[in-house]
């Protein structure tokens, strides 16, 4: 008997956590997924103090990258003899896709979240490597939520949507739908009669 109170207690604390569940912003997510990057970068860098040259045009970009390298490793400013990691480029790309219809609206969209980071490091004039660290995210979020989601000051955040419904097929889709009632009213007088 305390076996099942206890499975039933489990049960209801996991559906409170997922019913008071919040929906991450895309600026959290991006966030995350630059930790995981570097957690990668990381684990290929075999030192306690690197140097960073940044050639990054976003700053604010730049210091989450930093931050997150400032929790791995001690980073130096100087000239002295440390391994230098290049960033060369960042990318985030955010798309937005339409997942279910409710009579001509979606309400759930699938949000994508692409992140590259392009980098190396160099060691002593010795490249260690040099390529594209790319994450990416997947999931579902309803289509009120978008606003609340995006940051509007920072443009890295904003998404568009693609692969959506055209206009033509949302016209064809309402032809269909009008064309079955109207069968089905026609039907329903023939066999009635």
């Amino acid at each position: 008997m305390d076996n099942y109170c206890f499975k039933f207690f489990l049960l209801f604390l996991a559906f409170i956590n997922f019913t008071l569940a919040q929906t991450r912003t895309n600026f959290e997510i991006i966030d995350s997924l630059i930790n995981s990057i570097v957690d990668d970068i990381s684990s290929e860098i075999i030192s306690e103090e690197i140097r960073i040259e940044s050639n990054l045009q976003d700053k604010v970009i730049e210091n989450r990258i930093l931050n997150s390298f400032l929790r791995k490793f001690t980073v130096v400013y100087n000239d002295a003899p440390a391994k230098v990691i290049r960033l060369d480029a960042f990318r985030s790309r955010i798309n937005y896709v339409f997942a279910s219809k409710v009579f001509f609206k979606s309400s759930v969209v699938k949000r994508n979240i692409e992140v590259n980071l392009y980098c190396s490091a160099v060691d002593d004039r010795r490249v260690l490597f040099s390529r594209d660290f790319k994450r990416v995210y997947s999931d579902y979020v309803k289509t009120d939520e978008i606003r609340t989601l995006e940051d509007k000051t920072f443009s890295f955040t904003q998404g568009e949507f693609v692969g959506g419904s055209s206009t033509l097929s949302k016209v064809i889709e309402g032809i269909v739908i009008i064309s079955s009632v109207g069968i089905a009213i026609y039907l329903l007088f023939v066999i009635r009669k």
